[in-house]
């Protein structure tokens, strides 16, 4: 600001003494202009770099907060993924002897049926029910168990047939609430990959639509899964009419640990444990959107065959 005032009275003074025509030289007032012009010009630049360079390294060290943050959760998942191992390896031994006594009785009511010549389509289709559903509890042990050890292998399967076994194994808790399911596929549509952990995957969208349609008393529930191809993606959409998730916590709904059952009901890992199934086993993708309905879950991965 001094500066400003000492040029503009060396200004006005010089200006004066033309009026009395003395013949002043303006040569050096405008070379302490452009001198000044320059100063300037040079703090404003000085500025400018001080500032971008404080922008690149509150940038630098956001990312590293982030790099850092990241590095952490890794850790942290990888903590947790080694104690559901060892969580599983001690369901898996506590199970096992179970089912397996289940099966066995299964096989004796069967056997005195025979021997009574005791006939009841009904009875029989509940024992054959409850062996097809011990044999896939055992199955889905083994199944966590070599997904978490990484010795799942790839095979050939028909996505109509597997999503008709994941409806089949909880068809008869659906039946008891009324929940329509229907079924939209092609038995061409063929999948190279893993299919055990696909169902899975479907196995729990499914209980979790139905646990929605249940708490809210949904009068005419129903469930709709449709397989859709669409250019080299194969899109399995499982929809539900419980009327949506609520927008504020539809993008906590893979978070680990977050639920909106009561903590009886769930522990929060269905859907993060499918997310990761999905994206680190199948190389795929599993969104959800609210539709005018309900919930609609997508999983999209590409189809090998193309």
């Amino acid at each position: 600001m001094k500066i400003f005032n000492l040029l503009f009275v060396f200004f006005i003074t010089h200006l004066y003494a033309d009026s009395l025509d003395l013949g002043f030289d303006y040569s050096l007032f405008w070379k302490m202009i452009a001198f000044f012009a320059f100063i300037s010009l040079f703090f404003i630049y000085r500025q400018y770099e001080l500032k971008k360079l404080n922008n690149k390294l509150q940038k630098s060290f956001e990312e590293e907060r982030i790099n850092s943050r990241d590095k952490d959760q890794l850790i942290f998942n990888q903590k947790k993924l080694a104690a559901m191992d060892e969580v599983l390896e001690n369901i898996a031994h506590q199970w096992r002897q179970p089912l397996s006594q289940i099966n066995s009785s299964v096989l004796v009511i069967d056997d005195r049926m025979y021997e009574k010549n005791f006939k009841d389509d009904v009875i029989e289709e509940k024992l054959l029910e409850i062996e097809s559903l011990t044999q896939y509890m055992s199955k889905t042990i083994n199944d966590f168990k070599n997904f978490f050890d990484g010795q799942s292998k790839m095979e050939k399967y028909s996505l109509k047939d597997l999503i008709d076994k994941s409806v089949y194994i909880i068809r008869g808790t659906l039946l008891s609430l009324n929940i329509k399911v229907e079924v939209i596929a092609d038995k061409k549509c063929i999948h190279y990959g893993f299919p055990n952990e696909l169902e899975q995957v479907i196995l729990v969208i499914l209980n979790n639509a139905k646990d929605v349609l249940v708490s809210r008393n949904i009068q005419y529930p129903k469930i709709r899964v449709e397989v859709e191809k669409i250019e080299h993606d194969y899109h399995i959409k499982i929809e539900d009419n419980g009327g949506g998730i609520d927008e504020s916590i539809i993008h906590k709904i893979f978070d680990p640990y977050f639920t909106t059952k009561y903590k009886s009901q769930g522990t929060g890992l269905g859907l993060y444990i499918s997310q990761m199934i999905i994206k680190e086993r199948m190389n795929a993708e599993l969104i959800v959107h609210n539709t005018k309905i309900g919930a609609c879950f997508t999983i999209i991965f590409k189809d090998e065959n193309a």
